[in-house]
């Protein structure tokens, strides 16, 4: 058994490191199905009662650490997102950004959300076994508890939700969390922001505004929104296509506090009837979907039409 040691001065309990073990004549080997972090401790235990062959022998523990790399700490926090000063206080996900690649410890221990006195907010985020990253390891996602945020559920009732509307809030990141060097982050960081009312209605595609760009050019399409979307979401779900239904390559990019999405083809535009293209994984901070508010309790609807994979909204291209 091979466990991942905390590295905060012994509190919490170590991680069971995944991975493949292998048993031969001689050795045991085992290999991790991520890299070990540089300058982070893992406990080794080996029990010989256990081998394919049992042997009757006491279980034997080490410890083991790959050495830090020895440079100072350069690694922090780039910004969180939501990007908007006020959110709803149904908020369900945030984006920590981080300006070089984290290990792959679990970030919960290291992020803290503090309300208007100083306190510290208990429970708020969903602990969950797996942590959420990006391919790279830049980018963090925190849920906060969709059993305390939704109405009706048990956690709810008994706690109510992480944010209230009015009061405000600061999101504290731990400069104690590792980079994938097995250094610290050169810095803590705190994001304040206030909680504003619950968006509790469906995302209305009849709302958004499309500002078509100009023939024989790469300006871009500019979709802005009435309220913000998911920012995770935003770079994921939505696209343009012909009328054909040609795919067009191009860059996104996000504004305004992820009320804007702006998208520059690769080659210039052509004239004629264009698509965007929304898929239906998109959300808004609330995770209500196009058509479908979060709150809705899917037992008690009656009208059961599945909704679409996908919309669209046309647009001309002149």
């Amino acid at each position: 058994m091979v466990r991942a040691v905390p590295d905060h001065g012994g509190r919490g309990e170590s991680t069971a490191v995944a991975g493949r073990y292998a048993v031969n004549d001689s050795a045991i080997e085992f290999r991790p199905l991520f890299p070990f972090d540089p300058g982070r401790t893992y406990s080794v235990r080996v029990d010989p009662r256990m081998l394919p062959t049992p042997r009757n022998d006491s279980a034997i523990t080490t410890e083991i650490a790959l050495a830090s790399v020895a440079h100072v700490p350069s690694a922090t926090v780039a910004r969180i997102l939501p990007s908007a000063g006020t959110l709803p206080e149904n908020q369900l996900r945030l984006y920590v950004e981080f300006s070089a690649p984290m290990s792959r410890q679990s970030g919960l221990e290291f992020v803290h959300l503090l309300d208007d006195r100083g306190n510290e907010v208990r429970g708020a985020f969903l602990p969950l076994d797996a942590d959420f990253w990006n391919p790279d390891h830049t980018r963090y996602t925190l849920f906060l508890d969709p059993g305390r945020v939704k109405r009706g559920i048990l956690p709810n009732e008994q706690m109510g939700r992480p944010l209230r509307a009015g009061r405000a809030y600061t999101l504290v990141v731990d400069s104690a969390w590792h980079d994938a060097q097995g250094l610290p982050l050169a810095a803590s960081f705190r994001r304040s922001f206030r909680a504003g009312p619950a968006t509790t209605a469906p995302i209305a595609l009849a709302a958004w505004t499309l500002h078509a760009p100009r023939a024989g050019t790469r300006d871009p399409l500019v979709v802005t929104f009435p309220t913000p979307l998911d920012h995770g979401l935003l770079r994921r779900a939505l696209g343009v296509e012909t009328q054909r239904g040609e795919a067009l390559r191009g860059d996104v990019s996000l504004g305004r506090d992820e009320t804007e999405w702006r998208f520059i083809p690769a080659s210039a535009w052509r004239a004629g009837d264009h698509r965007l293209v929304v898929l239906a994984i998109l959300e808004d901070l609330a995770g209500n979907r196009v058509g479908r508010a979060f709150e809705v309790d899917r037992f008690e609807q009656t009208d059961s039409t599945a909704l679409p994979e996908r919309f669209t909204l046309p647009f001309v291209v002149r």
